[in-house]
């Protein structure tokens, strides 16, 4: 299994497709930080937390980091050969998960790194109480948790669909248009993957679930999709 997991970090580092979200996150995160504090005259303790709380906007992101990634095995035929290595389809899987989720748990140390760097000096200035040491770990430890789970949720959604392209389309169509119609039935929204992502990452406001409860409802459509994905991709054909 190690070399497996190796074989899937090799892929990460040899394309361009995590430098070019990684750059995509640190750019994000910083207009983000920038706009919430500078435009939206943070405070309040929750105002400020969720000035830092930026796990759900990035944790978008981060789940078309994961589609994309499971979706090119098959974009661009290299599952066979890996196959032939190591026969399994399950193995490979959940050697890409793990491969992406340590991908993805690099990715949210950089958005941590800037989101920190930049937003606690800005914070600072702002009048009204200080955060605490938990809001900051809660901003921090929670959006980088939501990101793991949300790339995670991307690799499942990815391998279930097996098409690039369109699984791409569908996660972005269900993430950015189907979930916040949600919001026209009450409470449902609270179980999205979105508003999860949001509760994890620290930011309260809203309609959100408590953070237990929305890591066990984000844990757990992660595991639907993964279950969903490695059902599907058993029965596959990779020709």
């Amino acid at each position: 299994m190690s070399r497996l997991i190796r074989g899937e970090l090799i892929k990460l580092r040899t394309t361009r497709t995590a430098l070019g979200f990684t750059a995509a996150v640190a750019l994000l995160t910083l207009a983000i930080v920038l706009l919430t504090v500078l435009s939206g005259d943070p405070r309040t303790i929750p105002e400020k937390r969720s000035a830092l709380a930026i796990g759900s906007t990035i944790s978008a992101l981060l789940l078309i980091f994961g589609v994309v990634g499971a979706g090119s095995e098959y974009r661009h035929r290299t599952l066979a050969p890996a196959l032939l290595v190591a026969p399994g389809r399950a193995r490979l899987l959940t050697a890409r998960i793990i491969a992406y989720g340590l991908a993805a748990l690099a990715i949210g140390l950089v958005m941590t790194l800037v989101t920190f760097g930049i937003g606690v000096p800005l914070l600072a200035g702002q009048p009204g109480p200080d955060l605490a040491a938990g809001d900051y770990l809660r901003a921090g430890a929670g959006g980088l948790a939501a990101i793991v789970l949300s790339t995670i949720l991307g690799v499942g959604f990815g391998t279930l669909v097996g098409k690039q392209v369109p699984a791409v389309i569908g996660a972005m169509v269900w993430f950015f248009i189907l979930e916040p119609l949600t919001n026209l039935v009450d409470h449902v929204s609270r179980f999205t993957v979105g508003q999860t992502a949001t509760s994890i990452g620290g930011d309260t406001g809203g309609q959100v679930l408590p953070l237990a409860a929305a890591i066990l409802v984000l844990v757990g459509w992660a595991a639907l999709f993964v279950t969903a994905g490695a059902l599907v991709d058993r029965r596959r054909d990779i020709a």
